[in-house]
């Protein structure tokens, strides 16, 4: 998404709780899988250690991936995006347009606002273009950059959450014409709602509750600790047993917040852009991977919901753990997405 392109990228997913690798040999529609890793990050005083240029750098050699180049996510509280229309116009032009046009929705001073787009779903009207819009502060990539040169790798694509879950699931799904998809990246400190149709980003929306909220409903309600928590969580999820009878009302409630938040996403995407329902939903991120959400979410959302698998059109060579790339596979959903940017 932002100006970088290259061919065999690695993708390094970079969040608040760990850090996923993924690195792919061959070409778009024959890949094989070369390296799939999490690392979760160190902590310290209960929370979760920035990842630091040295860390980069041991993780990448301890993949064998040393010298490739890479593709990462944009990090930071100034990343925006919108929908927006704007008149046909030269490709030339369009880029300045929507800088223009999303300086209105972010407070980030013009001079500093970094901002591409991706082309939507055609707009109901022959002479306007339909885009989702993206900008984030110069300075948060500059950041990133910088983490990435002292970590002594090749930096090439930095992309944005929706466009890296369009890319993965182009990846591994046949596409049905008018038929609108749904992925759900559940992530510790937030969730991204992504819709897409026809091979295209048609919506997309950061929802502030996910496994971090989770964690601390868990820990306020039950008045223990974050890390037991954390542990009870991960242990049982929503498949806690008769002796947890609170544990799992409290979870549930808060996860039914994100599915209330499902909802309004849902019933507005189909008010504001005359658009039918969502017909499939995927979960992504590491929360994705709690026992029991998948019945949850459907049952609330009524939308058949699925944890996703990014390397379902992937070959996974014999000598690799197939058992434990499954486990972890809905943490490496960005990951795959951005290892499969080409030019």
């Amino acid at each position: 998404m932002f100006p970088f392109t290259s061919k065999n990228l690695i993708g390094i997913d970079i969040g608040s709780y760990s850090v996923k690798v993924v690195s792919f040999s061959g070409k778009p529609g024959s890949y094989s899988l070369k390296a799939a890793a999490c690392f979760k990050l160190p902590r310290e005083g209960g929370q979760s250690v920035p990842a630091t240029p040295g860390l980069l750098a041991e993780i990448v050699k301890s993949q064998k991936l040393k010298g490739s180049r890479a593709a990462t996510l944009i990090t930071g509280s100034s990343l925006v995006f919108r929908h927006i229309y704007l008149p046909k116009m030269p490709e030339k032009d369009l880029k300045e347009a929507v800088r223009w046009e999303i300086r209105k929705e972010t407070s980030i001073p013009p001079e500093e606002i970094v901002a591409d787009y991706t082309l939507s779903n055609g707009s109901k009207e022959e002479n306007r273009l339909s885009l989702i819009a993206f900008a984030a502060r110069k300075g948060d990539i500059e950041k990133i950059m910088s983490m990435f040169r002292e970590a002594d790798i090749d930096l090439r694509v930095v992309e944005a959450v929706p466009t890296a879950l369009l890319a993965s699931f182009h990846l591994n799904n046949s596409w049905e014409d008018g038929i609108n998809y749904g992925v759900l990246d559940i992530g510790d400190s937030k969730s991204t709602l992504a819709i897409f149709k026809n091979k295209k980003l048609a919506f997309a929306r950061e929802i502030p509750s996910a496994g971090q909220r989770f964690t601390t409903a868990l820990a306020d309600g039950l008045r223990i600790d974050e890390a037991q928590a954390e542990e009870l969580k991960i242990t049982y999820g929503l498949n806690m047993p008769e002796k947890e009878t609170a544990a799992k009302g409290i979870l549930a409630s808060a996860i039914e917040g994100l599915c209330a938040e499902l909802h309004r996403s849902f019933n507005f995407y189909q008010a504001q852009f005359r658009e039918g329902s969502v017909q499939k939903l995927f979960l992504s991120g590491g929360t994705a991977r709690l026992k029991g959400i998948e019945g949850f979410i459907t049952e609330a959302v009524g939308i058949p919901c699925f944890a996703d698998d990014p390397f379902r059109g992937v070959k996974i060579p014999q000598n690799m753990d197939k058992q434990t790339i499954s486990a972890m596979a809905p943490c490496l959903t960005i990951a795959a997405g951005l290892a499969s940017r080409n030019p």
